[in-house]
């Protein structure tokens, strides 16, 4: 049975608390944050901020299965129950209900023992919605180890990893992959084997004041994915683009020499009819030159999915899996292929649209 000790250890995106009866419940928000929403009509915010997103049990294991007793509870705003287990990278189990009927059971998964001894499992914790578990348990007299301990046998070595930290709306939080491990946060920390903390806010827009300094995390690698809500939201141009710049000035200054990638909106299906920010493209690459004028990195999100409905869960703005899978991907040529520049937008006006 694991212990609090031993849920500390193997917990990664988040804090883990043992509640009663060793019920154990995670957070990735400080108290800070989750408090700047007091009024009625933000409390919205708040229970988004309380799911689970990018939070993960990731250990090496001898055993034959890992088991736990789970309640689902505190959906944000789809009906869903969804929680991935991986073996080696790969997606083996878990829960996937749309709409969500069992949200509370008890699971065992059985780890395929074919190739090798020790496995190294990973349980993606549900991005829409709260988790408890309980009861978390190996098979009768299998072993753990943590991932900097590696395995005795060496067929694992221990790793440090480097450390990325993901803040954005919705897409970020992972909206609509229908398995957490298939969100686009996770999948761009999986191509480098990052450690992983999501702090997208599902709604949400370029707002300075929602940064904590005091989030314990110590990031390598920084990426900004607002903008979508901005556009719908903003009474101006302007005003959009002023609190863009004052985000972007706070997050150089808090994350000092990290890199520090923005991504400018993906393309949604709606943006036929301009909304008072203006149309949408002329508005995504203004948010790119503001970015880049204070020397972040930059990735063209227009460029990072497929324009098509069928690549987007709702039809409208949030990818599913497949959409997810593209986005991740072309992060991480972004990534490997260091600072993207504007040379594409050279002699772009808006008269051009």
């Amino acid at each position: 049975m694991f212990g609090l000790k031993d849920m500390e250890k193997v917990v990664y995106g988040g804090k883990v608390l043992e509640k009663e009866s060793g019920r154990y419940t995670f957070f990735r928000m400080t108290k800070k944050q989750y408090d700047y929403f007091e009024s009625e009509e933000n409390v919205r915010f708040r229970n988004r901020m309380m799911c689970t997103a990018g939070i993960c049990l990731d250990f090496f294991t001898d055993a034959e299965s890992v088991s736990f007793d789970y309640e689902v509870y505190g959906m944000a705003d789809r009906d869903i129950v969804q929680l991935d287990i991986c073996q080696n990278g790969v997606l083996t189990g878990g829960l996937s209900e749309k709409p969500g009927i069992h949200t509370a059971g008890h699971l065992c998964h059985v780890i395929d023992r074919d190739t090798c001894r020790w496995n190294r499992i990973t349980i993606w914790l549900p991005y829409m919605s709260r988790i408890a578990l309980k009861n978390v348990q190996l098979s009768q007299g299998a072993a753990f180890r943590s991932l900097t301990e590696g395995t005795p046998d060496g067929s694992f070595a221990g790793i440090i990893r480097k450390k990325l930290l993901c803040y954005g709306d919705s897409i970020t939080q992972g909206y609509d992959a229908l398995h957490p491990s298939q969100s686009y946060a996770v999948r761009l920390a999986g191509f480098f084997d990052l450690e992983l903390w999501n702090a997208g806010l599902s709604g949400y827009i370029f707002d300075e004041k929602l940064l904590d300094r005091d989030l314990p995390f110590s990031p390598d690698i920084v990426t900004v994915a607002f903008g979508t809500n901005d556009w719908n939201w903003a009474e101006t141009k302007e005003q959009a683009l002023h609190n863009a710049e004052r985000y972007f000035d706070k997050v150089i200054k808090m994350y000092s020499g990290c890199r520090i990638l923005y991504i400018s909106p993906l393309w949604r299906g709606d943006t036929a009819v301009p909304t008072k920010a203006g149309g949408f493209r002329p508005f995504c690459i203004a948010l790119l030159r503001a970015a880049e004028e204070r020397g972040l990195e930059i990735a063209d999100g227009y460029l990072a999915a497929p324009h098509r409905e069928e690549a987007l869960a709702d039809g409208i703005l949030h990818p599913n899996d497949g959409g997810m899978s593209c986005y991740s991907e072309y992060l991480a040529r972004a990534l490997l292929n260091g600072r993207p520049v504007m040379d594409l937008f050279s002699g772009w006006s808006p008269e051009g649209y």
